[in-house]
């Protein structure tokens, strides 16, 4: 696997109606070998999901989820006997170890957009488990979402990873640094962030949709050359 940006236009689209996604990684009807993971995260889905539709129940086994509601709201119910709504600046774990059966529907009357993102576990076969939280998202400053180490003090993931959200202002900048057997997966959500990759300080501006997928020890310059709104996720081998 090579270090990469990748532009949204080449990013897998499908079209269901009900259901407009892109997936990053090979799914259901995407399949491409090249393109199969980043390490332990196996799936993430960019969905816009209609009003009063949605997943009906469906299985999952063996993987650690995270959504993440960027508009709209999407319900959840599950053989756990949760149900629950999560909507805009709430995110949601869910442990679907020995096994669980869930459902996510959009109740309401304006489409939803939200992020699906799977990672392989640590452990397997344990008990399944959910959780839901309201995200207070602080301006210019990282916002760690979800993390592996349970004294961060976020939602735990039995995964490897730590999951961040950064919403910065036009102007600010900032750095992030990766070490050796740890990498770097940046999807963008709204306008636009610069990054400089090397010490040539090449640049590199990324924009709705595009993705960064780095494996270089580096620490990451990224500067704001307008505001934007996107996922940074570490994964560690």
């Amino acid at each position: 696997m090579k270090n990469k940006i990748i532009p949204s236009n080449q990013v897998y689209r499908a079209d269901h109606g009900w259901l407009k996604t892109s997936h990053i990684f090979s799914f259901a009807d995407y399949y491409d070998p090249q393109n199969m993971w980043f390490w332990n995260m196996r799936v993430f889905n960019d969905d816009f999901i209609w009003a009063k539709t949605g997943f009906w129940f469906h299985p999952h086994s063996n993987m650690e989820i995270l959504t993440v509601i960027l508009e709209g709201e999407i319900t959840h119910w599950d053989n756990l006997w949760n149900k629950e709504t999560i909507s805009v600046w709430e995110i949601q774990t869910m442990s679907a170890w020995t096994w669980i059966l869930h459902s996510e529907e959009n109740l309401s009357n304006k489409e939803t957009h939200l992020y699906q993102i799977w990672f392989l576990p640590n452990s397997s076969w344990n008990k399944p488990s959910y959780k839901d939280q309201k995200v207070f998202l602080v301006k210019n400053k990282l916002n760690l979402l979800a993390s592996w180490n349970k004294e961060d003090k976020v939602w735990f993931l039995d995964s490897n990873v730590l999951v961040y959200r950064w919403i910065f202002k036009k102007g600010n900048k900032f750095n992030y640094f990766i070490d050796k057997k740890k990498w770097l997966f940046i999807y963008v959500y709204k306008w636009k962030i610069e990054v400089f990759l090397d010490n040539n300080w090449k640049k590199e501006t990324l924009l709705p949709g595009d993705q960064l997928r780095y494996m270089k020890k580096w620490t990451y310059d990224f500067e704001a050359s307008e505001d934007c709104d996107f996922m940074l996720i570490e994964v560690a081998l």
